[in-house]
């Protein structure tokens, strides 16, 4: 093997798109420069090929033993499922490129379906590219040589049907030359020929079943890896906890959450620099907050504006609101409302602050509920949306421990029914007076 220096003939190696950032690189010491790359993983040395022009030159060289002792170092002291040497005739650069850096196929660049390495024909395709590149066996016509066994001398995959059926299939490019080369070969020299070929055959197929065994471990290991990743976000998540020792997150709120979900379908896949996956604590932090939190803050709002319903004042009388007040109808724009404060100290204040926001709508006529909240279904709309559970009405007929609150017209009729006659001929004597039935009970 010639011996490159790793020292670049080019005229210019200054760096392409980084050139005032990478000129006190550009100018390192050779040696230091491989003492850094022996602590960098694949990933990263393939990475640093794109920071300039010199770098790019060191690590691709594919003629240099150091370059090549650079990237075997890395890939087998930094990937315990890396241990396996390059395959016969293949250099160390495109070996860890085929199999560990490039993830989409080499020839539609698909990124939607992960694509297979065919170690036997040395391709990375997915299914629909593969498809077109090969020969099924039993379409193969008739040969010149009747005495030749194609699955003897030809190096084969397994290719599935859309009937589930496995059918050995051969690599075309491969499947002609083969036919050129074998019409070329003197009679008297075939059974060499053929021998020769079985030889490499078999030693093909016998590494490409080690390489496919490794794969397969591999992705199941980083899978592994993958879920217990996540999972750790979660207990992480679960562990943080307020002043009082409460906890933030809660664990059935965490696995809700979008972008968790999206981590959670990509599982399947072995990779995790794409998706959901690069800082995704920090994304499931801030997703939380503004899916969890603010709505929390909003039902204790909410939750506060229906204990106003029931006649229940403020500290301040000036923060109180009645059920006919008009300004109710206003509540949805409010933008106190819509996204409370991150820490809700005071929700008297809060209610205030709502109150002025809705007055200087009401008094605008900018916006209007589009369904009454002074009515039973307005308010239980109003709690739906919300997703709140907070009870609503309280019968007036019931004083001390039996007043009770719900969260229905219905629950209400109820409660009067199973009271005895006497709460009825109560409610028949009070309607009378009011020469009106009751819209509703409060």
């Amino acid at each position: 093997m010639e011996i490159v220096p790793l020292i670049s003939t080019h005229e210019n190696t200054t760096a392409a798109p980084f050139s005032g950032a990478c000129t006190s690189l550009i100018h390192m010491p050779l040696d230091i420069f491989i003492e850094i790359c022996n602590h960098l993983p694949p990933y990263d040395l393939h990475t640093l090929t794109y920071v300039c022009r010199q770098f790019h030159y060191w690590l691709n060289s594919t003629t240099s033993y150091i370059t090549r002792d650079i990237w075997n170092y890395s890939r087998l002291n930094l990937d315990e499922h890396m241990k396996l040497d390059p395959p016969e005739g293949m250099d160390e650069i495109t070996f860890i490129k085929l199999s560990l850096i490039e993830k989409k196929c080499q020839i539609c660049k698909n990124d939607q379906e992960i694509p297979k390495i065919y170690w036997v024909f040395r391709v990375r395709l997915c299914t629909k590219c593969f498809r077109t590149r090969v020969t099924i066996a039993d379409t193969i016509p008739v040969w010149p040589r009747d005495a030749i066994d194609l699955s003897l001398i030809l190096p084969y995959e397994y290719l599935v049907t859309s009937r589930n059926i496995k059918k050995c299939v051969y690599w075309n490019s491969e499947l002609i030359s083969t036919l050129q080369e074998c019409l070329l070969i003197p009679d008297k020299e075939i059974g060499d020929w053929i021998f020769h070929k079985q030889t490499i055959t078999n030693k093909k197929i016998e590494d490409s079943l080690k390489r496919t065994k490794n794969d397969e471990n591999r992705i199941n290991w980083l899978l592994k890896k993958k879920k217990d990743y996540l999972d750790q976000i979660v207990k992480t998540l679960e562990s943080i906890r307020d002043d009082t020792g409460k906890k933030i997150y809660i664990k059935k709120h965490i696995l809700s959450q979008p972008i968790y979900k999206k981590a959670h379908s990509t599982l399947n896949t072995p990779f995790m620099d794409t998706g959901p996956w690069p800082n995704l604590l920090e994304k499931l932090k801030n997703e939380y907050y503004e899916n969890i939190i603010i709505k929390q803050r909003r039902k204790s709002i909410i939750y506060r504006i229906i204990k106003l319903l029931t006649y229940r004042k403020l500290s301040n009388t000036k923060g109180e609101i009645f059920i006919n007040d008009p300004i109710l109808d206003y509540l949805e724009w409010c933008p106190t409302f819509i996204k409370p404060p991150v820490k809700l100290n005071d929700v008297d204040d809060v209610i205030r602050r709502i109150r002025v926001e809705a007055r200087d709508y009401l008094k605008k006529k900018l916006y209007r509920r589009r369904v009454s909240f002074l009515t039973i279904e307005g308010c239980i709309k109003l709690l739906t949306q919300c997703k709140t559970c907070a009870p609503l009405f309280k019968c007036k007929l019931c004083w001390g421990s039996r007043r009770k609150s719900y969260n229905s017209y219905d629950e209400v009729n109820r409660h009067l029914a199973c009271q005895g006659i006497d709460i009825l001929l109560i409610v028949i004597s009070l309607c009378i007076h009011k020469h009106k039935l009751p819209k509703y009970p409060n």
